[in-house]
């Protein structure tokens, strides 16, 4: 059984779970799967013997409270504490997913934007161009800025569980477009104020179009094959 299949038979087992038990196992899930250091598997493998423990537990009467305890945060510290890291080939294939996932959906995204605008709006010259060096560096800073996105949505959605009160949806909902337009504002200073580095390189639209698509057709077959994000 591979870690999609765990996953799947995770979210099935929990609708044989009372509310109250449910929602005490779904902090638990969301605390300790948003280790993304640990190794994935085994973390859907801890998962999945604490819901079949609580899914027992439930049968015989007792409530998750009564099976783990009023110090959730504590316990699930304590398994994560025994879940081995993810091992390095691992994190380096989702890295190269991440960046070929990231490259084809921007390539894709200017290819076809300025193929329009040039085309039906007679606007540019067809091409773009760029100094390779300020590209590159541009590239490596914005994976920068999307690897700190993505650990402060995982610090949020950890720091989120096991509270009493939780934080209205509007609130929410403010919070993440105010951390999502930071992001973005973010990427287009960088884009702005970055100095031009080395030789310009020029190429059409329809090549980017090319290009990016087999860029992004790797990072999907990547995903097919080895099931990277499930």
């Amino acid at each position: 059984m591979n870690t999609k299949d765990l996953i799947q038979l995770n979210n099935e087992k929990r609708n044989q779970l009372t509310e109250e038990n449910n929602k005490y196992y779904g902090d638990m899930l969301v605390y300790i799967r948003t280790n993304f250091n640990k190794s994935e598997r085994y973390t859907e493998e801890v998962l999945l013997e604490l819901l079949e423990h609580l899914l027992q537990a439930q049968a015989a009467g007792r409530s998750a409270k009564e099976v783990f305890g009023d110090d959730p945060k504590t316990y699930c510290d304590d398994i994560v504490g025994e879940i081995p890291s993810e091992n390095k080939s691992n994190r380096i294939t989702f890295a190269l997913y991440i960046v070929l996932n990231l490259i084809g959906t921007v390539g894709l995204t200017v290819g076809f934007v300025g193929f329009i605008l040039h085309s039906l709006f007679e606007l540019g010259n067809g091409n773009m161009a760029f100094p390779v060096g300020s590209g590159m560096l541009i590239i490596f800073i914005d994976l920068l800025l999307l690897a700190l996105f993505i650990f402060m949505i995982f610090k949020w959605i950890k720091g989120s569980t096991f509270n009493e009160k939780r934080p209205k949806k509007w609130i929410e909902f403010l919070w993440l477009w105010a951390l999502s337009t930071l992001f973005i504002g973010l990427t287009m200073l960088v884009l702005r104020i970055m100095p031009d580095i080395g030789t310009d390189f020029h190429v059409s639209f329809p090549a980017i179009i090319l290009i990016a698509g087999i860029v992004y057709l790797i990072s999907f077959i990547m995903n097919k094959k080895m099931r990277i994000i499930n």
